[in-house]
């Protein structure tokens, strides 16, 4: 009887002991939780104050006529890598030289580059790195903006994005105006973010990024037919369309960087760095740029029909559930089919091997952003952000 209440007694005191324990460490959270508010309201509060500089720069160089006379020694040079073959400079939304005159308003002198190639565009990068160039602008779509974001992994230089392309939905998940002007504002506002930039590890000398999406099984076949579609490549889209009907699910076991491991019956996989990929899709409402991990979707035992009835429902921007979607947030994790599969990082199809592995790499970059919906602190006090899908309105009077 004895042994028993000495053993009661030594249970509650352990009790007692976990639940002092964590009374103290949830005291510590709270007490760091109260830190970080008051550190986030101090950033806002900055944020504000730069807008508004921006704003009265944006005024005065106005009616000092700064751009329209000599005055270029006040500006700020800096290169700006155009890719001329992009939705707005070829359908005449935007021109070369409007995008020079808006910079100038906003105190920056555009060094113009043209990207002739995704190499082209790369090389330029690296050569702006290697200069020590604090900004660098790229004005073009989403595979411009990776083009170049990925050369600037690790470096001090600082990106600023003018999305002139079809889709822009790393614009859209990072709050960048779609009016010129607008993105012009947000470029001398100058609030930056440090975002995460996927890894697909293989053992080719030439390492493989992602902003947007990677996927394992029908996303590598679906990311070149929804390029060609946008892009009118006809012969394209028929050469993958047969690919992509006679492909079947197929068993994957997906080893998570915490040591979980999970299966799926599945005819692709996903791991998202940004909410948006492809046609506005909202395929990971919660993801974020900026906090070091993928969100990883399987899609267990969904058919093509009932897939194809998912994206279409979740492209323009729109939220929708399905039942058949697990979703994880993951570090690191390995993918292993019992067959061997196709592979994309964003735009680029990787060639079938049996496993790939895909990893994030944390702060990887720094951008200018603005209030989007990718970011952990958006910058509420930038200009306002585009929708998710569709034209963004110039907002009246020009500059707000």
């Amino acid at each position: 009887m004895g042994k028993i209440k000495e053993k009661d007694r030594s249970i509650s005191e352990k009790l007692a002991e976990t639940q002092a324990s964590h009374a103290k460490q949830l005291k510590k959270v709270e007490q760091t939780l109260a830190k970080f508010e008051k550190q986030r309201h101090k950033l806002a509060t900055l944020e504000e104050e730069l807008a508004l500089q921006a704003r009265r720069c944006f005024n005065w160089m106005s009616e000092a006529s700064i751009t329209l006379n000599s005055g270029d020694a006040m500006l700020e040079r800096v290169y700006i890598i155009v890719n001329p073959k992009s939705k707005g400079l070829v359908d005449g939304t935007v021109r070369i030289e409007t995008i020079v005159q808006e910079l100038r308003r906003v105190g920056i002198l555009a060094e113009v580059g043209l990207k002739t190639s995704g190499k082209v565009a790369r090389l330029m990068a690296r050569a702006a790195v290697k200069r020590g160039d604090r900004l660098l602008l790229v004005a073009g779509g989403d595979g411009t903006i990776e083009d170049i974001a990925c050369e600037l992994i690790g470096s001090e230089t600082t990106l600023g994005i003018l999305p002139v392309g079809t889709m822009n939905n790393l614009a859209r998940a990072l709050g960048v105006p779609l009016d010129l002007r607008a993105a012009c504002l947000l470029l001398a506002m100058g609030a930056t973010r440090h975002l995460d930039i996927g890894q697909v590890i293989t053992t080719h000398p030439h390492k493989t990024y992602f902003m947007e999406m990677a996927g394992v099984g029908l996303s590598a076949l679906a990311a070149p037919m929804g390029q060609a579609l946008e892009k009118g490549r006809w012969r394209m889209l028929l050469g993958s369309l047969d690919n992509f009907l006679t492909f079947k699910a197929v068993h994957v076991v997906v080893t998570c960087d915490n040591g979980e491991i999970l299966h799926a019956e599945t005819n692709l996989a996903t791991l998202c760095n940004s909410p948006l990929f492809g046609n506005h899709m909202l395929a990971a409402p919660g993801a974020k740029m900026d906090d070091g991990l993928l969100d990883l979707a399987l899609y267990d035992g969904m058919s093509k029909p009932e897939l194809e009835a998912y994206f279409l429902n979740i492209s323009n921007g729109k939220r929708v559930e399905s039942p058949g979607i697990r979703y994880y947030q993951v570090r690191k994790v390995r993918i292993t089919a019992d067959k061997a599969l196709a592979a994309n990082a964003d735009g680029t199809v990787l060639p079938e091997q049996p496993a790939w592995e895909f990893e994030m790499i944390p702060h990887a970059i720094r951008v200018i952003v603005g209030n989007g919906i990718a970011l952990t602190l958006p910058v509420e006090a930038a200009p306002p952000p585009p929708p998710l899908s569709g034209p963004q309105l110039a907002p009246e009077g020009g500059i707000q």
